[in-house]
């Protein structure tokens, strides 16, 4: 058995008719949502767009720090990544995974990481400006935010919105959705989520359990999406 082999062998396996079934939590209960491969593959395409704006091309090394249970949200961008001739690693989002982090972000030259979260960043301690102060974007968890800010860190902002993922270009003016596939709202500080564009699972103006505000101002990199900040109190 080689790779070639096995691989001739996965792409004979008969397609599923989903990619994946996302969970999330909007009333802090869980809630299923299907994702066909066109909608993974449109998310993937936007995700492309979103990491070559952030300096992500051929070469670029990215680490992604996500769960398992994230990779609805997190596997566009870990492909789109791939896509655009760079390669990424993974860090857990676990507080042990700190030392994975660091040395990844040490040894690695690492160009952007994504998705860091507050246990992870903690985890790092003294190393945390050791460990990601040469590293060019970093775009983290909203409760994580303040953190590396406080400790010298520029950082930008990557957050669940219900089934949808929004992240913050270079401007840091607000975290961009993917306006063709989704419309979000604001009612009493609750975010609310509305699919535009053909998703197969359908939302009309439902509560995300996401409290935050709806940017309308217009975003100096030039993007239409919509955007949003999130409290970091509720953010994912």
């Amino acid at each position: 058995m080689t790779v070639a082999s096995t691989t001739r062998a996965a792409e004979a396996v008969p397609r599923a008719a989903l990619w994946a079934i996302g969970r999330d939590h909007p009333d802090g209960r869980p809630a299923d949502f299907p994702i066909s491969w066109a909608d993974w593959e449109r998310d993937t395409a936007w995700a492309a767009t979103v990491l070559a704006q952030h300096g992500v091309g051929a070469g670029s090394a990215v680490l992604v720090v996500g769960g398992m249970p994230e990779s609805p949200w997190f596997d566009p961008f870990e492909t789109a990544v791939l896509r655009l001739g760079g390669h990424y690693s993974i860090s857990e989002v676990f507080p042990f995974e700190a030392f994975r982090c660091g040395l990844y972000a040490r040894r690695l030259g690492v160009d952007l990481v994504f998705g860091i979260n507050r246990p992870v960043a903690e985890g790092l301690g003294d190393e945390l400006v050791e460990c990601l102060g040469r590293v060019r974007t970093i775009l983290a968890r909203p409760d994580t935010v303040p953190i590396l800010r406080a400790a010298g860190l520029a950082a930008l902002t990557v957050t669940r919105v219900g089934p949808a993922l929004a992240v913050e270009c270079p401007a840091g003016a607000g975290a961009h959705l993917n306006g063709a596939e989704w419309s979000v709202d604001a009612a009493d500080g609750a975010l609310r989520l509305t699919a535009v564009g053909p998703r197969t699972h359908r939302l009309d103006d439902e509560p995300v359990g996401v409290r935050g505000a709806v940017r309308t101002d217009a975003c100096p990199c030039g993007r239409t999406d919509p955007r949003v900040d999130v409290e970091p109190a509720r953010g994912v």
